[in-house]
């Protein structure tokens, strides 16, 4: 007897999808019965043929807490996660204070627990200084996340002697470097160059060019082989570092990209203002082809959002001078909704989203097979997708405190219809079971 059976779906995986009966007892999923197969449970759900994916594993969240709750918290940032089929979330360190010592690193997990509506996992920042990497890892951080450009010191790392020291101190902690790659002299450089016309908005994106984020990139898959590290690069975002990473990945580097580099052109910087600024800014539509076809090739290994939430009067101080707005905007909940576009636009094919929204960020950071599929033993953490069902974004249904996305109006060809965390259903059609209810755990990365 089990506890619940989602019959008749199209479960997929990375190899493709087959019509199974998941079967889930005590949270996870206990047997994939082929069809007719008898069994009984307490409960029975028939999808009609619906498909069935894990549920999404977003490796790159900011949720602001502590310090910056009037831009996101657990609560509304998870929430928003769960609505859109996000069911494990890796939240990184750039709070204030940023997530830098055990005594920070705990005390975000005491804000987190009880406040989350799906499973986290908490990564920590790491500058030139090295004193706590170990005590950390020992804490579950999950990575560790090394920034080369676009930070002030004591977390900026823009000297290679000093990356080369905090790649060695990562491995001898048996931990996973992110690393947010860049050239800050070339940053810095650009934005002197613009002078007062930074505040136009393609004046804006001169001063992040590929050429800045692709010798960034270099440096770090060079200094990565050399010390041997298990590492992982943050937003690759055009042609220049998928060129990079063809000649210099080393097996034990991969890399992520945004939603947002895969669907929108930097045009939409211009048309949308402050409302799509982000950094790595938007790239013009050869750069979106190149990734999206690295993305394929598996040189690109998975999705993340870069979920960077920000109130709209911070956001739309900057209609007239870019300058003036912050960088970044949410992504947990469009985060399924674009890759569903990619999808309907054939980009993509389902197991392919499989791959890189769900397997692929587990393996990296050692979740895999708790997360990111639907194995005997797994977390039975599910999304059912409805392809006869479309749906549009809009800003009205975020549930993000930042409830501004680029992707309003977006036209979406099938919809995420249940989300069920560790077997139990927290969302259905993109509106949560019962807020008040918060189910999510920390998940430490395993020693």
């Amino acid at each position: 007897m089990f506890d619940f059976i989602l019959r008749n779906g199209q479960v997929v995986s990375p190899a493709g999808a087959e019509t199974r009966d998941l079967a889930i007892t005590d949270g996870r999923i206990a047997a994939l019965l082929r069809r007719g197969e008898e069994a009984s449970a307490r409960e029975i759900l028939d999808l009609g043929g619906q498909i069935v994916l894990p549920g999404l594993v977003d490796a790159h969240v900011h949720f602001r807490e502590p310090g910056l709750v009037h831009k996101e918290g657990f609560e509304s940032g998870s929430a928003a996660a769960a609505a859109g089929g996000v069911t494990t979330v890796m939240v990184m360190p750039t709070d204030n204070p940023m997530t830098t010592t055990p005594d920070l690193f705990l005390e975000k997990k005491e804000l987190a627990d009880g406040h989350t509506h799906v499973d986290y996992a908490l990564q920590a920042g790491l500058g030139p200084d090295v004193t706590h990497v170990r005590a950390l890892a020992e804490l579950g951080a999950i990575s560790f996340e090394v920034f080369m450009s676009d930070l002030a010191p004591p977390m900026l790392t823009d000297r290679s002697s000093d990356l080369l020291a905090v790649l060695k101190a990562v491995r001898e902690a048996g931990a996973v470097a992110g690393i947010t790659p860049g050239d800050d002299s070339i940053v810095q450089g650009m934005t002197a160059a613009e002078g007062k016309a930074i505040s136009d908005r393609r004046s804006f994106m001169r001063t992040r060019p590929t050429v800045a984020e692709a010798i960034g990139l270099a440096r770090a898959c060079v200094a990565v082989r050399h010390v041997g590290v298990e590492a992982h690069i943050r937003q690759i975002s055009c042609a220049d570092s998928v060129s990079v990473l063809r000649a210099l990945a080393p097996r034990h580097l991969s890399s992520e990209v945004t939603p947002h580099n895969l669907w929108l052109a930097e045009d939409e910087l211009v048309r949308q203002g402050p409302v799509a600024k982000v950094v790595p800014p938007l790239r013009p539509q050869a750069d979106l082809e190149a990734v999206r076809e690295a993305l394929r090739e598996d040189i690109v290994q998975m999705v993340a959002t870069d979920h960077a939430p920000h109130t709209a009067e911070e956001k739309l101080a900057g209609t007239d001078d870019i300058t003036k707005a912050p960088g970044g905007f949410p992504g947990v909940q469009t985060f399924l909704p674009v890759l569903l576009r990619l999808v309907g636009e054939g980009v993509l094919a389902y197991q392919d989203l499989a791959r890189v929204g769900s397997e692929a960020p587990a393996r990296r950071f050692g979740l895999f097979p708790r997360k990111g599929t639907l194995q005997v033993g797994s977390d039975a953490d599910i999304v059912v997708i409805d392809p006869r069902r479309p749906f549009t974004v809009r800003n009205a249904d975020q549930l993000s405190k930042a409830a501004m996305t680029p992707f309003d109006g977006m036209a979406v060809p099938a919809t995420p219809a249940m989300v069920f965390l560790r077997g139990t259903k927290i969302a259905q059609d993109g509106k949560l079971v019962d807020r008040r209810v918060k189910r999510g755990k920390f998940i430490a990365r395993p020693a």
